[in-house]
């Protein structure tokens, strides 16, 4: 089975997240985070996934808005061991796509006329793509053996076309959660610092869920979270 490790953890808490020092080091490990929709719905912390992964020895790109572009993610992906993507989604005809950054425009439609037949990308509120835009351009073992977390309410249907593709783990969530007020942020950075301070993929989702009930607030429900791939995977 391509998903060796189900983590699904659903909680009600509120987590308190600290600042860290940013921290190089190269080691030749890169990760990338990606916000397509930073102009809208801007990062809570960006600084801090990036101080996370330094302080782990990864060098870390960022690209924000219109540098998320279909292009990119069509090509780009495989020169990275962590892929962060923070997005949201749209569901078309029983299908989600994840949005680009790229404008939603008649021209966008004329450009991914093809790939819009295909239902690997659609234009609605977005230009978005789906599990299938994955799965054909990342064969199997394209992508590295690394990480993958995309940040977004329903994002479970990507992580087999990651893990076909080659990547190891696959972070994402079981929720209609928004990116909006932190929620998410809040919980993927703590659950970063987990990795970096060694944990594997598992049990870092542990720890997450430990964290949350160990009286860090009950005003919020958060989403669920679940980890696919190998389970015992360390940054």
């Amino acid at each position: 089975m391509l998903a060796t490790t189900l983590c699904l953890l659903s909680f009600v808490a509120v987590a308190n997240v600290a600042f860290a020092v940013p921290f190089f080091a190269d080691t030749g490990k890169q990760a990338v985070f990606l916000s397509p929709l930073e102009e809208w719905i801007p990062t809570w912390h960006l600084e801090e996934y990036v101080s996370i992964l330094e302080q782990a020895g990864y060098q870390v790109d960022v690209f924000l808005s219109e540098n998320v572009s279909i292009s990119f993610l069509k090509t780009r992906l495989a020169d990275y061991d962590i892929i962060v993507l923070r997005t949201d989604s749209f569901t078309d005809e029983g299908i989600n796509y994840y949005c680009s950054g790229e404008p939603a425009t008649f021209e966008a439609r004329e450009e991914y006329a093809g790939e819009i037949s295909t239902r690997e990308i659609q234009v609605g509120a977005c230009v978005g793509f789906s599990a299938a835009f994955i799965q054909n351009n990342y064969p199997a073992n394209s992508l590295r053996n690394g990480l993958v977390e995309v940040i977004d309410g329903y994002s479970a249907d990507l992580s087999s076309a990651f893990l076909k593709a080659g990547s190891a783990a696959y972070m994402g969530y079981y929720d209609a959660g928004s990116l909006a007020w932190g929620r998410m942020d809040a919980l993927s950075i703590k659950w970063m610092k987990f990795l970096a301070q060694g944990y594997t993929v598992k049990d870092a989702t542990l720890q997450l869920y430990l964290y949350l009930n160990q009286g860090h607030g009950h005003t919020v429900t958060w989403p669920a979270v679940f980890c696919y791939g190998d389970g015992n995977f360390k940054i």
